[in-house]
């Protein structure tokens, strides 16, 4: 949906809602840029996504861990202020610039993978029944969406 630099000129701006059923699981999709605007995540949150998978390919010849912590700072938040886990994969080409993570409902990081290793996490995913906390986000987070100019 959000395109930056390059990409312009090799990729159409997606308006797909980016929403499947995987198992009976609702997963969102969201790529790269996307993680900059709070709003490509809001569409997952109001359709009811369990799950968002966030595909980077974002490197840099050098390592940059300013970058890195201001994008997962960004995945973090997602993840918060949508009461949704966030599953972030990346590149292991160059110098990973976006952490391959995985991120729960409170923003806190449950699993992540050192740059520039090849590793697999696993984690067994299970949709949340929901705690006080994460019922009383979605209840602010759903009248806020109802406000008028919202």
């Amino acid at each position: 949906m959000r395109l930056w630099g390059w990409d312009c000129d090799h990729f159409s701006r997606g308006a797909q809602p980016g929403v499947f059923d995987i198992g009976g699981v609702r997963v969102g999709f969201r790529i790269c840029f996307d993680v900059r605007f709070p709003e490509p995540f809001r569409q997952l949150y109001r359709a009811g996504a369990d799950l968002c998978i966030v595909c980077f390919s974002d490197t840099a010849e050098q390592p940059d861990r300013e970058r890195y912590d201001l994008i997962s700072a960004h995945l973090r938040t997602r993840a918060v202020e949508n009461v949704m886990p966030v599953l972030s994969v990346n590149s292991l080409s160059r110098c990973q610039t976006a952490p391959v993570c995985v991120i729960d409902p409170g923003g806190t990081v449950l699993l992540e993978a050192p740059t520039g290793a090849r590793q697999l996490l696993v984690w067994d995913f299970s949709p949340a029944a929901g705690s006080f906390g994460s019922r009383g986000r979605r209840v602010n987070s759903d009248l806020f969406l109802e406000l008028p100019g919202v």
